[in-house]
């Protein structure tokens, strides 16, 4: 199996996280774009591709987000629902009364349907998701396929065209560096269907496209990962659809929390996979990166979360703290916790923590002298008067941020150096020397992790 030198590829989930991109970009191979994003804000993401394009070409990838346009599970009841209304939003009623709201479907994926056309306009008519009967001769599922890919390969250089003052550039846009497959997200009661309606647009995509490399998104429920009769299906219609690369998104699938099983299952589906085309996995945290010592190619998340991604988000909730990222457990904390564990550390001095926690150039600079400015990481305010609640800072939240991306590139650069039994060995030894700390009950993914990492 291929020791690969793994990848780590940015997500850009809003414009408001530009700042993070621009800066660290430099470290990462490469930046994605939701396809939904795009059409929110197609200037600003075109531009910002074009930006970091000239900071030493970074690759792009657009993600076409076509799983929006299918039946989804419920995240409050487990149900399957067909109705499309995860993608809605309430929005005002143009010439309607003071506050008059109606609820109906966001203006992105609105513009994204009609961009794909048929069968995706047409769900959004009729508020129906996109099934296997919508796609059910070749003819449908070829020009479903055309029009996704047209779409990732052109869109960008048409938004630059579409502007006097851009359109001299738009020659200068680079083609995405791969082009996925349109996807739907494979789910329990219809698993069947969808795993050969996922088949069907695999292998005319990769038929299609002969200029840029087509991957294939898998993207399903957290079950079938470790159901062995699905798994080898799905293996084997990836291998017939001959893609270039293949990106693993198990819904619901969290590194630090997933079993044994489902952890040897995931480095199995790599090491199934590996010979045969790259692996990637679309929302992933070290331990997928560890994995790119049997084969996986590299991982993609955000710029402070996405380590996991449930494909139907939970509405309503509100914005989590930004906690502290602790390179050695691979894993964020609370910063009263982590400053609670000092003493059982041996940490008396700022020299004591830059050695033993972290020494990037944030916990430097915030820091320096002083072992009490740590706590800058977890500041907290009452955001207005009014606020019955104190939060995190906005500085706090950035400084979490930009030093978990540099402690990212740091654990990249140390796989890459790294063999495998000596990443196992670190995680068994880390876990063991935090094992006295406050952070005790919460560093089990370590062993389960050295575990599966040196089974053979």
């Amino acid at each position: 199996m291929p020791d690969l030198s793994p990848q780590v590829i940015l997500r850009l989930g809003a414009h408001s996280e530009k700042e993070y991109i621009e800066k660290t970009i430099q470290y990462f191979d490469g930046v994605i774009v939701g396809a939904n994003l795009l059409e929110a804000t197609p200037g600003a993401t075109a531009s910002l591709v074009f930006k970091l394009y000239g900071k030493g070409k970074r690759p792009y990838f657009i993600d076409p987000m076509t799983y929006a346009f299918g039946a989804y599970e419920d995240p409050s009841s487990g149900e399957m629902r067909t109705d499309l209304d995860w993608i809605k939003s309430e929005q005002k009623v143009r010439g309607g009364k003071k506050g008059e709201t109606k609820r109906d479907f966001k203006s992105s994926y609105r513009k994204l349907s009609i961009a794909f056309g048929t069968p995706f306009s047409e769900a959004l008519e009729r508020a129906v998701a996109v099934n296997e009967s919508d796609l059910s001769t070749e003819r449908a599922v070829d020009g479903a396929c055309k029009s996704v890919l047209d779409y990732q390969e052109t869109r960008l250089q048409r938004v630059f065209r579409e502007d006097k003052e851009a359109a001299p550039f738009a020659d200068d846009l680079p083609s995405p560096a791969v082009l996925f497959a349109p996807y739907f997200y494979i789910e329990k009661t219809h698993a069947e269907e969808l795993i050969r309606l996922n088949h069907a647009l695999g292998l005319s995509s990769t038929r299609q496209s002969k200029k840029i490399p087509v991957h294939i998104v898998l993207c399903a429920n957290r079950g079938l990962l470790t159901d062995a009769r699905l798994s080898n299906r799905v293996i084997g219609n990836l291998k017939d659809c001959t893609p270039a690369g293949v990106w693993l998104w198990f819904s619901r699938f969290d590194e630090h929390l997933a079993s044994k099983d489902e952890l040897t299952a995931m480095r199995w589906w790599v090491e199934q996979l590996a010979p045969s085309m790259a692996v990637f996995n679309m929302h992933g945290s070290f331990f997928s990166l560890a994995l790119s010592k049997v084969g996986m190619s590299g991982i993609a998340h955000g710029v402070g979360y996405g380590e996991q991604k449930n494909v139907v988000p939970v509405i309503g909730q509100s914005t989590p703290t930004v906690q502290y990222y602790v390179r050695s457990l691979h894993t964020k904390y609370s910063v009263p916790i982590i400053e609670r564990s000092f003493s059982a550390l041996g940490i008396e001095t700022s020299d004591d923590f830059l050695s033993k926690v972290c020494d990037c150039l944030v916990c430097r600079e915030i820091i320096g002298p002083n072992l009490n400015a740590f706590a800058q990481f977890g500041e907290i305010h009452y955001s207005t008067p009014i606020s019955k609640r104190a939060a995190q800072t906005p500085a706090a939240a950035k400084r979490c941020r930009f030093h978990y991306l540099l402690n990212r590139f740091k654990e990249r650069e140390y796989v890459r150096n790294a063999s495998l039994a000596d990443i196992a060995k670190g995680c068994d030894s880390v876990a063991d020397e935090w094992s006295k700390t406050l952070v005790s009950g919460e560093i089990a993914h370590l062993k389960r992790w050295a575990k599966v990492l040196k089974s053979s």
